[in-house]
């Protein structure tokens, strides 16, 4: 005969049950001041997508449309970081300059032929973010007219790094409450705070 330490009982439900979800998409809500840290997407917590360099273009496009997300990690045959890949760069003018220069289709285009290489990445040091603010975030980026930025850490075994973050200026900008511009239509973050003013 099985003994239970607490038996579980099961019964019928009613018509009154109600199911609790999170709002779909609803980010944590941020100020300008808080850490930069809680606007970063921490991969100790959130399972990274990757593509691999070969795959096309077209595919990549899917895999970010059905995941919800705007730019992909590329990695290599070994599963070290090649670079990243953005909706930007698919949908951009990158894939029509490779069609017209080697006669291409759209769909014969492969990652590595628009992604942002690893040696372009200029990532942010993880012992640095710790310090820093969204503030800081959102300038650094639109200093250098990016999208993203990868924060790297450094391997506790010997020397290299892990990919640990992401930072996304839309992600932060719904976190915020509003839309950060990256180009350079607006010269300097006051002139920026003046206008969502």
């Amino acid at each position: 005969m099985t003994t239970y330490a607490h038996k579980l009982e099961s019964f019928i439900l009613d018509a009154n049950t109600t199911v609790s979800l999170l709002p779909p998409g609803k980010p944590l809500m941020l100020q300008l001041d808080d850490p930069a840290i809680k606007a970063m997407t921490d991969l100790k917590q959130v399972r990274l997508i990757t593509i691999r360099p070969d795959r096309s273009i077209e595919f990549a496009l899917d895999l970010m449309k059905h995941a919800g997300i705007r730019m992909l990690v590329v990695t290599d045959l070994s599963g070290m970081l090649a670079g990243l890949v953005t909706a930007r760069d698919i949908m951009g003018e990158k894939p029509l300059r490779i069609m017209t220069r080697d006669r291409v289709k759209h769909e014969e285009i492969q990652v590595s032929q628009v992604m942002t290489t690893r040696d372009q990445l200029n990532p942010f040091n993880f012992a640095e973010v710790e310090h820093a603010t969204v503030r800081d975030v959102i300038l650094q980026l639109r200093n250098a007219g990016r999208q993203h930025a990868i924060v790297v850490e450094s391997l506790e075994t010997g020397p290299g790094y892990f990919l640990r973050g992401i930072f996304s200026v839309t992600q932060i900008g719904r976190q915020l409450g509003m839309e950060i511009p990256v180009d350079s239509h607006v010269q300097s973050f006051a002139e920026f705070e003046k206008m969502i003013a």
